[in-house]
């Protein structure tokens, strides 16, 4: 039996954690946001589903914009929310349906129970605590 010293018993595991480690940054099937993946419909996309009479049935699902690209200027209507999560997070509930986690801006336009219109800024490139949605950084606001 080897006697093995705490420095020997320390690199192999950090080899073992090093590799594990690597393995969980394998590549997925989605695609990562901003990669130029292009969609093949399947045979069911392509068909509209029909009601019996032949005629395509309604979508009853709302209408999303695409995600805007990074650094894209936007223009945003909603309300100012905080979400007391981690300290606070000054978030925007978008008349789209979607939520924003706001950067910046006037704290007399941008207050929690305010109808804002902002032009705002995609930011992909940061990361927050909150983690509420893609991050707006206001170029301006005003009432809505």
């Amino acid at each position: 039996m080897t006697t093995r010293t705490p420095l020997t018993h320390l690199l192999l595991t950090g080899a073992l954690l090093g590799g594990l480690l690597l393995t969980g940054c394998a590549p997925t099937e989605e695609p990562e946001v901003g990669s130029s993946v292009t969609p093949q419909p399947s045979a069911s996309a392509a068909m509209p589903p029909s009601s019996p009479g032949g005629k395509p049935k309604p979508s009853l699902s709302p209408q999303v914009p695409p995600p805007a690209k990074d650094g894209q200027v936007i223009s945003v209507t909603g309300r100012v929310e905080r979400v007391e999560l981690e300290g606070g997070c000054t978030v925007l509930r978008a008349d789209s349906g979607t939520t924003y986690q706001l950067m910046g801006g006037d704290p007399k336009v941008v207050k929690p129970g305010a109808t804002v219109q902002i032009q705002g800024r995609v930011r992909t490139d940061i990361m927050t605590i909150c983690q509420m949605g893609p991050v707006l950084e206001v170029v301006t606001a005003q009432p809505s």
